[in-house]
């Protein structure tokens, strides 16, 4: 797999992409269901985020985004564009890890980015490849197992 610095900066834009829009679906999530620890959620651990009723008895969160609490994970899909965007629950700091088939599965999904999966031919470990070569330029950072975090 070789990448060009061009292709590099557009893959570091969709990071950035991919934390703006998580964080623009947690703060949804939050504001839009009953979640029974809301001062703690407030307070930042979203680790207790749960898979909470819609206010108002709406069947989808605004925009047409549907969303899916299961263990330290929330998946996001506009039932629109049909986009999807796997969040890390933690702290608010957890909403900018990456996952590298989590993240792979975002490009394809997102309509200004799909032309980037081309590059990948084995999603899961072409992506964690890139992950730990953007570690070793200090652009990235290992979390913890296979998540990693843009610096």
């Amino acid at each position: 797999m070789v990448i060009g610095s061009k292709i590099l900066d557009e893959i570091l834009e969709a990071m950035g992409q991919h934390k703006a829009l998580a964080h623009i679906l947690i703060d949804k999530l939050i504001a839009e269901t009953d979640q029974p620890a809301t001062a703690e959620i407030e307070a930042g651990n979203y680790y207790e985020i749960v898979d909470a009723d819609i206010l108002n008895g709406n069947e989808n969160l605004t925009d047409h985004w549907w969303f899916d609490v299961h263990g330290e994970h929330c998946m996001f899909k506009n039932l629109i564009t049909n986009q999807v965007l796997e969040v890390s629950l933690g702290d608010k700091e957890s909403i900018g890890n990456l996952d590298p088939y989590f993240f792979f599965n975002f490009l394809r999904t997102t309509d200004s980015t799909k032309h980037l999966i081309k590059y990948f031919d084995n999603p899961f470990v072409d992506m964690l490849n890139l992950f730990e070569e953007l570690e070793r330029q200090n652009k990235m950072v290992r979390i913890g197992g296979v998540q990693f975090r843009l610096h």
